[in-house]
């Protein structure tokens, strides 16, 4: 019975480790990126209409990761505001430059994709400092309800918007804007 039990706990314990383990966190001696800051501060209010939404990563990302961001005015099923996504020579900072000044009073939702990479091919770790920083992770039934609602995010659930292993399509963060 006593063996039992202890059995039962190390199966339990191991895929409480396997699980933990399997958000793409990023361990020592991983050289994956990792979401470490972003401005503005998710949650942050009176937010100037100029802003450039950026986001800086530990390390660098692999060319072409920006196609995987999108500025949202309102929440996550609301139109992706006009702009462009750029990232700095260094591969580390990603930045929005809207086409015209953000909208004054207006929630918006930066969404970051959950599949994308680094340099070294491993994924970019959201885990780590997202939720930290204020990200809510974003499930299928968020992007399915966005659709169904008339929202924008349909080309939002593919490689590079997907998480390689928990299910999820990236993680947003709001803002507000002043009036």
């Amino acid at each position: 019975m006593m063996f039992e039990r202890t059995r039962t706990f190390a199966v339990v314990a191991l895929a409480a480790s396997v699980l933990a383990c399997a958000d793409n966190a990023v361990g020592p001696g991983d050289d994956s990126p990792a979401l470490v800051d972003l401005e503005p501060q998710s949650g942050q209010v009176g937010v100037d209409v100029s802003a450039n939404p950026t986001l800086r990563f530990d390390r660098p990302l692999a060319p072409g990761m920006e196609a995987y961001m999108a500025l949202h005015q309102g929440p996550l099923s609301g139109p992706v505001v006009e702009g462009s996504w750029s990232m700095t020579s260094d591969g580390m900072t990603l930045r929005f430059q809207p086409a015209q000044p953000l909208a004054p009073a207006t929630r918006y939702t930066v969404h970051v994709g959950a599949g994308m990479s680094g340099q070294s091919g491993g994924p970019v770790s959201l885990t780590m400092h997202g939720p930290d920083l204020g990200g809510a992770w974003v499930t299928e039934s968020m992007m399915t309800g966005a659709m169904g609602m008339g929202g924008s995010t349909g080309t939002m659930m593919g490689v590079g918007w997907a998480h390689p292993t928990n299910g999820t399509f990236g993680m947003t963060f709001t803002f507000t804007t002043a009036e």
